[in-house]
């Protein structure tokens, strides 16, 4: 994730908890639906297993969003922007959730750059996102540092979509998710990672990508203790 990415991520979580703390349960946050619908007291009520099957659910979302934008602007090959299959440390989430910390919450975030030829940053070459976000109904922003260009969008599902335009050609499209609850986020993180190993592709076509493993996956690369 890029500074600029975290200091606006910083921002909209400071303005956006003044608003929730009025909100807030005295169970501390228990009541409060996390982007995948549930409450914290129904997650509680999970097992390790219930938890892992539902990351997956959500892994599989996120691919499609993430799909979904990329075909907008490129049917073809994409990079990868690093693996995305370990949950991303939660707590200061798009939009926060009262009780939440970074133990009992995670986040999914995905990402995918190209090259299109003869790009150089041209604010013009963010008009198919903009045109699609706004046939969605989805709410967007724009904005310039310098001589790059952020597109931001937001679905009304818990999803946020990033794309980066600058002068060198090389464009970014970024997914992240809203906070899911966990009961333990490290036994998550280290369940997913076990099985995963760190393998990602170095490239892929929109809605291409190694699907999550399942629980009865064997654990091919056991946590350091």
């Amino acid at each position: 994730m890029t500074a600029w990415n975290r200091t606006v991520r910083t921002i909209v979580a400071v303005v956006l908890t003044v608003g929730l703390a009025a909100g807030c349960t005295s169970g501390g946050g228990t009541m409060e639906h996390d982007a995948g619908g549930l409450t914290r007291q129904e997650v509680a009520a999970l097992s390790l297993h219930e938890e892992y099957d539902r990351y997956r659910e959500h892994y599989r979302t996120m691919q499609q969003v993430l799909a979904d934008a990329q075909r907008q602007l490129s049917d073809g090959e994409w990079h990868w922007n690093g693996g995305d299959a370990i949950p991303q440390i939660g707590g200061d989430g798009i939009r926060p959730m009262a009780g939440a910390d970074t133990h009992n919450t995670y986040a999914l975030e995905s990402g995918r750059s190209w090259d299109p030829a003869g790009a150089h940053g041209s604010r013009s070459d963010l008009e198919p996102l903009i045109d699609y976000f706004a046939a969605k109904g989805w709410s967007h922003h724009v904005e310039r540092i310098t001589d790059t260009y952020y597109l931001d969008g937001y679905t009304d599902d818990g999803w946020r979509i990033q794309y980066l335009v600058q002068p060198s050609g090389h464009y970014s499209l970024d997914v992240f998710s809203d906070l899911f609850w966990t009961n333990d986020a490290d036994a998550l993180a280290e369940a997913v990672g076990g099985r995963a190993g760190g393998r990602h592709p170095s490239s892929s076509r929109p809605g291409e990508y190694p699907e999550p493993p399942t629980w009865d996956s064997p654990i091919i690369s056991p946590p350091k203790i």
